[in-house]
């Protein structure tokens, strides 16, 4: 019995470090109010970069959304990466049609250089204007007010605006994941950026100055690295007081989810495997939050199953208060991205989400070779 008591203490110091990232950080996120929700104008010049390998279909349905923003200065620059779809061709004549859209059509990358870091880099290398504003191809701005809300962020110390990307809904328990995968992802990097330690970005919604980028050396650090061109380029710059975040429901970009959880868990293992390139501080921190979030739903089974009835009541009620606080904080999360995410099954998506987390990120990372496109 000693060792359920004991099972019980861990359980309590656990409960306790997870109760510290909900109060500290989500939830005084979660609850500060958004800017006006008024049109606001901004008088920032913005160079909208886009990357794009075989995104024919993409592009006709979401780069519109992205040629009619209400920004009056602005342009938009599609990196056309080694495409054989008629992706050339199409944007040629959009060009003709959008004065504001520029192209350029990469043909070869070179040796070590990950081909979408290049894309990139060209890119923002053609941008005329100091401001950077990144997203996919598969992406399309929530508003015409996207490209305003978030140059509308940068002030004069600001270097580096965090934006939300999330993926649109469709039945199955494969979207509602995929939904919370990300929503959880966008609380982590958002909250601990509002609370000033930034650690991470995604670059479906990003902005930096072309400046800034230039004088970090942009990837050359980790040029040849699958993947990385926007959390782990985040995780080497940004500062407290460098970086800001833009929240604002018309400020998203939505993206097509993934279809077959074979191809999800491709998408993600090229993400997790940057994960430990990132700063030791960072890993600490992330690792603590997963692992106590882990230990939480193990100690309690094991204690209600090697434990008496009034063991298993104490951590019941620790339980259900873990709960409580997560609900709040998507209920919360939600109401601010304007968007509607379906709670009633957090308990299950938190359990998947854990076992995805610990297997899938322990084999992306311990995988040396990626290829992207």
């Amino acid at each position: 019995m000693e060792q359920i008591h004991i099972l019980i203490i861990i359980y309590i110091a656990f409960f306790l470090i997870q109760a510290y990232f909900q109060s500290n950080y989500f939830l005084a996120f979660v609850f500060h109010k958004n800017k006006s929700h008024n049109p606001i104008n901004s008088d920032k010049t913005v160079s909208v970069v886009i990357c794009a390998h075989n995104e024919l279909y993409n592009l006709k349905n979401h780069l519109p959304k992205i040629l009619n923003q209400a920004h009056h200065n602005y342009e938009v620059i599609i990196i056309n990466d080694r495409s054989d779809d008629g992706s050339k061709e199409w944007l040629k004549n959009q060009e003709h049609i959008y004065p504001h859209l520029k192209t350029f059509h990469i043909t070869q990358t070179p040796n070590n250089y990950n081909p979408k870091k290049y894309a990139l880099t060209k890119g923002i290398e053609m941008a005329k204007n100091d401001i950077i504003l990144l997203s996919d191809a598969d992406c399309e701005p929530a508003s015409p007010y996207w490209v305003d809300r978030m140059s509308h962020s940068f002030s004069d110390s600001t270097e580096i605006v965090l934006g939300a990307s999330l993926y649109k809904k469709r039945p199955g328990l494969l979207n509602q994941f995929i939904r919370y995968e990300t929503l959880q992802t966008a609380l982590f990097y958002l909250s601990f950026a509002f609370k000033g330690v930034p650690y991470m970005g995604v670059g479906r919604n990003l902005a930096y100055k072309k400046s800034f980028f230039n004088e970090t050396g942009g990837f050359q650090n980790f040029k040849s690295i699958m993947g990385g061109d926007d959390d782990l380029w985040v995780n080497r710059h940004s500062t407290k007081d460098n970086t800001a975040i833009c929240t604002h429901p018309e400020s998203l970009t939505f993206s097509n989810p993934k279809e077959s959880w074979s191809s999800f868990f491709q998408q993600k293992k090229r993400h997790l495997s940057v994960g430990k390139y990132y700063k030791t501080k960072d890993k600490i921190r992330l690792g603590l939050y997963h692992f106590t979030q882990s230990m939480l739903w193990i100690l309690f089974i094991l204690t209600c199953v090697l434990g008496n009835p009034s063991d298993c009541l104490i951590l019941s009620f620790l339980f259900l208060m873990h709960l409580i606080g997560q609900y709040v904080v998507f209920y919360k999360l939600s109401i601010k991205f304007g968007i509607k995410f379906m709670h009633f099954n957090l308990p299950v998506l938190e359990i998947l989400f854990i076992g995805y987390y610990w297997i899938w990120g322990i084999y992306a990372t311990l995988t040396k070779h990626l290829k992207w496109k």
